[in-house]
């Protein structure tokens, strides 16, 4: 569960002067961003600009800027104690993202999201964390509409095809092998989020919204292949105080802010997308 898309990040010079210009969407929002602070500005910038595990040159930072596997997670645990960790990653599958958040709990140092934090970063990295900071380069986005039950997932899959008894049975006793993967990746979230303390609504308002953005499109893909953002709001919500330092990052798809996926992306509302690759190989482009 995780993104292929390559990152292709503007300079940060160019998203101060973006975040500046949308100070007005941030207003109506009614929300208060943290300013941006140059030194930490330096550090993100470094650490994009790597790839892997490292420490940045002359800072007690750690820079994650890596899929979530375990060689990297574990390079991880290895490291001397750092001021912060700052994370930038793609994603990976939800079991493995818990071993990394058990192991970021561990260290206990704050951590900073910068860049994509996409799929499990998003969904178990994020909730996991107990000193949580944003980067205004942040894009923070789940992937998947994540708690459908099987009735749901069976009839998305089948052109709306109800499910027969037995197909229930066998579902249950986990041999339809790619609902036991989907129910998978849910227990795991739900078990982690509740391990963490926070409230199983912080998936399950997005996997929502992105089931009813969904069923307004004339045309579907896969349940895989939706992608939520998380906003401030959001955050605010269910993290609270754990949030230790905000700025102002990418809120929708049309947010100014949002420079990252657009060239690569198809929005279906203003915090629901499909990568464009997806939604041709579904044949959706040429429904449009």
């Amino acid at each position: 569960m995780f993104n292929l898309f390559p990152l292709k990040l503007p300079s940060l010079g160019l998203l101060t002067t973006i975040i500046a210009m949308s100070a007005s969407f941030a207003t109506a929002q009614g929300i208060s961003f943290d300013e941006p602070i140059d030194s930490l500005d330096e550090e993100v910038d470094a650490c994009l600009a790597s790839e892997g595990v490292s420490v940045l040159p002359d800072t007690k930072t750690i820079c994650y800027n890596a899929a979530i596997f375990p060689g990297q997670f574990l390079q991880l645990a290895d490291m001397d104690p750092a001021d912060r960790i700052i994370i930038t990653s793609p994603g990976g599958n939800v079991a493995t993202a818990r071993m990394m958040s058990r192991i970021l709990d561990q260290r206990d140092e704050p951590i900073v999201i910068a860049g994509q934090c996409m799929s499990a970063c998003a969904m178990v990295l994020v909730p996991g964390a107990d000193e949580l900071w944003i980067h205004h380069s942040a894009h923070i986005s789940v992937h998947g509409i994540v708690m459908m039950g099987f009735d749901q997932w069976f009839g998305w899959l089948k052109d709306g095809e109800d499910a027969t008894k037995s197909e229930r049975i066998l579902a249950g006793l986990g041999y339809n092998f790619p609902y036991t993967l989907h129910k998978s990746g849910q227990d795991h979230m739900i078990d982690h989020l509740k391990g963490q303390g926070v409230d199983a609504d912080y998936i399950e308002i997005v996997s929502d919204r992105m089931l009813a953005d969904a069923l307004n499109h004339d045309c579907r893909v896969d349940p895989n292949e939706y992608w939520g953002m998380i906003d401030a709001a959001h955050l605010k919500r269910f993290l609270g105080d754990r949030i230790a330092h905000m700025e102002r990052f990418a809120q929708s798809w049309s947010d100014p802010v949002n420079t990252v996926y657009k060239d690569v992306t198809v929005p279906i509302a203003e915090q629901t997308y499909i990568f464009q690759r997806d939604y041709n190989e579904a044949g959706c482009a040429a429904s449009d």
